[in-house]
């Protein structure tokens, strides 16, 4: 079979792990599995708008942020007739790859809760074993796999945030609701139970936050 290698973001290799099926064999599946699951479940109404000078996802008549994203990129290999597939997804020709799967994860999570790791790399131990925890997470309990959407997203591409947290209290994470209202954070090293404690009382109060 055909095969082509394609380089995406580092955050959206990341961002991938997270739509693994909780269900699947050995509840393992490849990039270009999960890639393949989210073109089949796409809603073609997401598109990206571009509104006075910012660029957003429109997503059932709400809005989601476009974030730029890291120089650093992850290698990923897909079948040739799944990057086909990529590409007739675009919007326009232009349209670039980590766009296109931008769109697909956006469309994927709906209206979830978001919850945003800010890392200042992909080498930060402490970013690795709190997006390790949450994949953990979401792969083994519904509850939060069905209420709540992880990104996992360089520092360097949040100027406003970057300019206002030192080194030495990464990650930062940050819980939104749909309309990118901040509802929750948390700084430095992550107390994993603390974590799952707080985001339950959210998700057990999400119809106040994203209904």
């Amino acid at each position: 079979m055909e095969t082509k290698t394609i380089k995406i973001s580092a955050e959206l290799y990341a961002a991938l792990d997270f739509c693994r099926d909780r269900d699947s064999d050995s509840g393992w599946e490849s990039k270009g599995t999960i890639i393949t699951k989210l073109l089949a479940r796409y809603d073609d109404t997401c598109q990206l708008t571009h509104e006075k000078g910012n660029y957003w996802f429109l997503i059932n008549r709400r809005r989601r942020k476009f974030h730029e994203l890291s120089n650093a990129t992850e290698n990923v290999r897909i079948t040739q007739d799944l990057y086909n597939r990529l590409d007739e997804a675009k919007i326009h020709p232009d349209e670039s790859i980590n766009t296109v799967l931008q769109r697909l994860l956006l469309s994927y999570c709906g209206n979830k809760l978001v919850y945003r790791i800010n890392t200042k790399s992909i080498n930060c131990k402490d970013c690795q074993d709190l997006a390790l925890f949450m994949r953990e997470l979401l792969l083994t309990e519904p509850k939060f796999s069905n209420a709540l959407s992880i990104e996992v997203l360089s520092i360097e591409n949040c100027p406003e945030l970057k300019n206002r947290y030192e080194k030495n209290t990464l990650p930062l994470s940050i819980l939104y609701d749909f309309e990118e209202r901040e509802v929750w954070r948390m700084e430095g090293k992550h107390d994993p139970e603390e974590v799952r404690r707080k985001l339950e009382s959210f998700i057990d109060s999400s119809e106040e936050l994203i209904g």
